[in-house]
């Protein structure tokens, strides 16, 4: 039974993968498996915004996209980022077809008020998805997204989860610059929910991992059978699967995308 997989991928994390995830992802559409890559570049970004003298604007810690932040967007995460992918998936032997959500119109959003083109993602329509990874191809995936009025920038980790839900994936992976979500001292290889909420109000997990387990915890939700956050830089790591308690679905402590 042929299943499918949807993976989320840093723009940092990339530019320090793990070469055997090629070998991975090859034999896992080799086998008649389905995949799609949702990339970030957030980094890039920030540099070419540096370079060209776009001041960044913050509203409630989020980057307001004005239209230079969007131009950017464009050549770096549709452009330069992207085909960067794109080419060493396909020098490895896995055929890969960058686009965006722009693309078929395939994922939309609503404009945020106050945050310039910044897109909260209000629906997907996965055919194109389909159509290239039923007949071998990767779709990679960049979140600039379908607005009333033209493109809108939204977030990474949100629009690789909606992408996830609308295209009924059997497994969702988040992949980091960390092997997986410590409490204790140690990387657990599962994690449930309300231990999760709990090593965030004792400040165990903190800075930029609440996002990362926020994401995990929004893909379960939605019913994602399977939910892993893995390490980028090390394809042996184990890695921690979200482990939803019995009929408990908790909301805390997730954010609105």
């Amino acid at each position: 039974m042929t299943k499918r997989k949807v993976i989320k991928l840093g723009g940092s994390v990339w530019e320090q993968l793990d070469t055997r995830y090629f070998e991975e992802w090859k034999a896992w559409v080799e086998t008649g498996n389905e995949l799609l890559i949702v990339h970030g570049g957030g980094p890039l970004l920030s540099s070419y915004c540096e370079q060209e003298g776009i001041q960044p604007v913050f509203r409630d810690g989020v980057r307001v996209t004005t239209d230079g932040v969007l131009l950017g967007a464009r050549r770096i995460l549709a452009g330069e980022v992207q085909s960067g992918i794109v080419q060493q998936l396909n020098q490895a032997g896995i055929p890969a077809v960058g686009m965006s959500g722009l693309d078929g119109a395939s994922v939309h959003g609503k404009k945020v008020k106050g945050l310039g083109a910044v897109g909260h993602i209000t629906h997907i329509h996965p055919r194109l998805f389909t159509v290239l990874s039923t007949n071998g191809y990767v779709p990679v995936v960049t979140s600039l997204v379908t607005g009333e009025q033209g493109a809108l920038n939204s977030n990474g980790d949100a629009c690789a989860i909606a992408v996830a839900k609308a295209w009924s994936v059997d497994r969702f992976e988040l992949l980091t610059d960390v092997e997986g979500v410590k409490v204790n001292g140690d990387y657990q290889s599962e994690i449930t929910y309300a231990a999760i909420e709990a090593a965030i109000a004792s400040g165990e997990i903190y800075g930029g991992m609440i996002p990362k387990v926020e994401a995990m915890m929004q893909a379960a939700q939605h019913g994602i059978p399977e939910v892993i956050i893995r390490s980028g830089k090390n394809v042996a790591a184990i890695g921690t699967r979200i482990k939803e308690e019995l009929h408990e679905r908790t909301t805390a402590h997730l954010s609105t995308y």
